[in-house]
């Protein structure tokens, strides 16, 4: 898989996004994206790669929260960048800032 640089210091990637669980269990809400971050307008690139760096995904993932319910999605997300290889990280969604849940909708 091939990446470019792209401006403002960000190096483009993959981002792979699924989801499972919620309501009952059920991937009534779950997802599936590929966004091929070099693609994106500008303004978006830059938020995405903001948002999506590595060593903040990490940090997200290992932080401990607390469960609030049965009904918690989970992501799986997936970073292919060309300096990083590939990364892939499980999240809960009660571990994800709000504004990640938002940015993740809108891609």
């Amino acid at each position: 898989m091939s990446c470019a640089t792209v401006t403002a210091g960000c190096i483009a990637m993959i981002i792979e996004i699924s989801s499972s669980g919620g309501f009952g269990g059920l991937a009534a809400a779950g997802l599936n994206k590929r966004i091929d971050v070099d693609r994106q307008a500008p303004a978006l690139r830059q938020e995405i790669c903001d948002m999506f760096e590595p060593r903040d995904l990490s940090q997200l993932a290992s932080r401990s929260v607390r469960a609030k319910g049965s009904d918690m999605m989970v992501y799986r997300i997936r970073v292919t960048g060309r300096q990083a290889g590939e990364q892939v990280y499980t999240i809960r969604e009660d571990q994800l800032p709000p504004e990640m849940l938002d940015l993740i909708d809108q891609m």
